[in-house]
């Protein structure tokens, strides 16, 4: 029988404001954390915490809050944003009726 390897626990970065190599790490991953740089630049147009300068990292918690919510998951998961195709529509699945002008 071959052995069954357990998921890996959810890595937590080393401190608060880790240095954007060790964020790299711990979002992406070893093999991908070359990607960072790139990603953090356009992901910080979407709300991504920017580097505190005072601090020389980005603030882990709020970092992790914006993932959260950028694929909503955790506490973020019914904060959706209402899709064209969901517009008129009730949670109910039937469709609302707007008055007109």
């Amino acid at each position: 029988m071959g052995s069954v390897r357990a998921s890996a626990p959810a890595q937590e970065p080393s401190c608060l404001y880790p240095d954007e190599a060790e964020l790299a790490r711990v979002v992406l991953g070893p093999k991908r954390a070359k990607a960072w740089g790139g990603l953090a630049a356009v992901l910080e147009r979407s709300g991504l915490p920017k580097v505190d300068p005072m601090m020389g990292g980005r603030y882990w918690p709020a970092v992790r809050e914006f993932l959260d919510r950028y694929h909503h998951t955790g506490d973020h998961a019914s904060s959706r944003r209402q899709g064209r195709s969901e517009e008129g529509v009730h949670a109910s699945g039937a469709r609302v009726a707007r008055a007109r002008s």
